[in-house]
């Protein structure tokens, strides 16, 4: 480690030879110099890394990717901005393993309550969609859905049903699920 003068009252450091501060012409103290920071954390290695958990508060994956960090699993996490075709309106951050580390960092990461308290893993992450309860979320505007419900009560979204598009009974014309009436002829269109 080497020498430095500081001056207190500046806090400005100098080479150890100079006596006086250029600024304050105080007397400098003879100290250690200070570490320096550590280095930036590796990138992760290469490869095809899949969502395992998400959130969207990145403070929910910070202990599950402290886990990870302690078993020398690699992972990344990653934050989608708001998206002006879906309409997503906020961030979401993805916690993502590699292919070939997906199983182990999945059984590690389920014995923590922190985990347990996110909503969607493993592969449900991707999908937003669980059989038995239906979307937990809406997949275009994330809002949080009552269970079993077949329209988003925020964007309108339609969750189930065909892919057939919905036409007024009144005047034929296509219209959307989120509409309250027919934007065509006006009359007011049912669930």
């Amino acid at each position: 480690m080497s020498m430095v003068r500081h001056c207190t009252r500046c806090d400005t450091d100098y080479r150890a030879e100079i006596l006086t501060c250029a600024e304050c012409g105080e007397e400098l103290e003879l100290r250690e110099e200070e570490a320096a920071e550590p280095a930036p954390p590796d990138e992760p290695p290469p490869g095809d890394y899949r969502s395992l958990y998400y959130s969207d508060r990145i403070e929910d994956l910070e202990p599950l990717a402290q886990e990870l960090t302690q078993r020398s699993i690699p992972f990344r996490i990653d934050c989608s901005e708001e998206d002006k075709i879906t309409l997503v309106p906020h961030s979401r951050f993805d916690l993502l393993v590699r292919e070939d580390e997906r199983e182990r960092a999945r059984e590690t990461l389920a014995k923590l309550p922190e985990a347990s308290d996110l909503e969607l893993t493993d592969d449900a992450a991707e999908k937003g969609f669980d059989p038995q309860r239906g979307y937990s979320r809406c997949p275009a505007c994330s809002t949080q859905l009552p269970s079993g419900a077949l329209k988003c009560p925020e964007c309108g979204l339609s969750l189930g049903g065909s892919l057939e598009p919905l036409v007024c009974s009144a005047c034929g014309w296509e219209v959307s699920s989120a509409d309250p009436a027919c934007p065509r002829c006006g009359a007011v269109l049912e669930d």
